[in-house]
């Protein structure tokens, strides 16, 4: 018993050390999206950056949610502060982990889960699972910071210790990239990020009409994984436990046919837990979208999500009417302005 005590401590130490090593190295190497649409490191690791409470409410979800909801027009109809903490394809355990850090600075009274990735068709995000990039994981691991619940959501990530410990630590991703390395992977700090749009990715309007698949009239239900199921139901019981509004929802993204009948099974579990549930795919007309207002077949372009989030506000409001509201803050004012002016230059 003494000797296993021994060899646990050990490579308790042993880890700790290698931690301590590796961080100052990977913190260069690991890649750093600063720049473009898809600057995730000011997206997600300048969340971490902001004032503490400030958020009333927080999206999260998959690029359905980081491309649909954009926090500064929410804030312009309603003058209620909000946040997309998302990552693209991020697997419902992850939000799940999301969902938790958030909550260590911030006290949303509404969390807004986009649900798609709730039926999404993989247990694991690892190369050589059914041809998935391993990127999909990297992208919600890379900015999160040290912490038990990374740990945790490594273990969910990969079924064996190698993968696990590469999402911990990704020096073992990007260790080739030393030709690639700029001014920026040395001199960067993650103190620094920050994301004026608040979570939401801006696309480009691409002027190509993305049809809408028929799905009125698909009321059938289809099994969800079961470990995406397991994790929505944690979703629920932990907002549940701490006394915070959860609404699930599916965003704008030409719902395809297949997905109809999964998306209707996480209706009837909101229903089974009392939780509100929203598909807007069932309103474009309300909202005044139109097949040319997305960036591809599934993602709403800048003017698309600006026109769905005045709806969103709308509805916001309407159901939600006691909902803090900050409408006078200069910084927030500021980041609108610049948020219209990016808007203005689409044309």
């Amino acid at each position: 018993m003494k000797d296993k005590r021994k060899f646990f401590y050990k490579t308790l130490a042993f880890l700790a050390l290698l931690g301590l090593i590796l961080y100052p190295v990977q913190r260069v190497m690991a890649r750093k999206s600063l720049s473009g649409a898809w600057d995730m490191t000011n997206k997600v690791g300048g969340f971490y950056n902001e004032e503490p409470d400030q958020f009333e409410v927080m999206f999260f979800g998959p690029s359905h949610a980081y491309a649909a909801f954009s926090p500064l027009v929410i804030w312009e109809e309603t003058g209620v502060k909000s946040y997309v903490f998302a990552t693209q394809q991020q697997p419902i355990w992850a939000t799940y982990t999301y969902i938790k850090e958030a909550l260590k600075t911030q006290s949303p009274s509404l969390i807004v889960l986009e649900c798609r990735m709730a039926f999404g068709d993989q247990a694991y995000y690892i190369e050589g699972n059914k041809g998935k990039d391993i990127g999909v994981t990297y992208s919600y691991m890379d900015e999160l910071p040290l912490s038990w619940n990374k740990v945790e959501l490594a273990m969910q990530s990969a079924p064996d210790w190698e993968n696990r410990l590469g999402t911990l630590f990704n020096f073992m991703m990007y260790h080739s990239r030393w030709n690639e390395l700029n001014r920026a992977d040395f001199t960067f700090r993650r103190s620094q990020a920050r994301d004026p749009y608040k979570g939401f990715v801006m696309l480009e309007p691409q002027a190509a009409p993305q049809p809408r698949p028929a799905i009125e009239g698909i009321e059938e239900t289809a099994p969800l994984l079961e470990k995406n199921q397991y994790w929505l139901e944690a979703i629920i019981r932990l907002c549940q436990t701490e006394g915070i509004e959860l609404w699930i929802v599916k965003s704008p993204s030409n719902l395809e046919v297949e997905e109809k009948p999964c998306l209707n099974t996480v209706r009837a579990i909101a229903a089974k837990y009392g939780v509100p549930f929203h598909d807007f795919n069932e309103d474009y007309c309300a909202i005044g979208l139109t097949e040319d207002m997305f960036y591809d077949a599934h993602h709403l372009d800048a003017l698309g999500a600006t026109r769905f989030s005045r709806y969103f506000a709308d509805e916001l409001a309407a159901a939600r009417p006691g909902l803090s509201a900050d409408p006078d803050d200069p910084v927030w004012a500021a980041d609108l302005e610049t948020y219209h002016q990016a808007l203005a230059a689409f044309g």
